[in-house]
């Protein structure tokens, strides 16, 4: 397991972490997302039992087959941040803010649909922030600046 290490910046002031340290810490955390969304989205479909109670007085009281497809779409958007993250090196910050930003999203809107804040909202939206975060870091935003010439 490869460690987050550091470098010195350019004025050699303060250390910054390497670039593929943040790239595997957003590997991990899509990769997390990813599996947590679609077993998610498996325990709705096949013990709809579990979340009634949660459901009761929303429009999903009924539906869960649609919370599932709601929440295997935030599952697909992980997924598709893992793809492009192997594959497409140059649009790895876009899909990893968009999957973040998606996580933000869904969990943001559960808690006001079901008018409840939980601890596993916490963790969820706290990996979907941190996803974008990374991205942020990765793309030098926490670096001293430095004019252009």
């Amino acid at each position: 397991m490869s460690r987050l290490t550091s470098h010195t910046s350019r004025d050699g002031r303060n250390e910054v972490p390497s670039i593929r340290a943040l790239c595997g810490c957003l590997l991990g955390f899509a990769i997390f997302q990813g599996l947590s969304a679609w077993v998610g989205m498996v325990e709705l479909l096949l013990a709809p039992q579990w979340f009634a109670p949660m459901l009761q007085g929303t429009p999903f009281v009924e539906q869960t087959g649609l919370a599932a497809l709601l929440l295997g779409a935030v599952g697909v958007v992980q997924w598709a941040a893992v793809v492009v993250h192997l594959r497409q090196r140059a649009w790895l910050p876009a899909a990893h803010t968009i999957a973040g930003a998606v996580m933000l999203g869904w969990i943001a809107g559960e808690c006001l649909v079901l008018d409840s804040f939980q601890w596993m909202h916490a963790l969820w939206g706290g990996t979907g922030a941190i996803q974008v975060l990374l991205v942020a870091a990765l793309l030098g935003a926490f670096r001293p600046w430095e004019k252009l010439s």
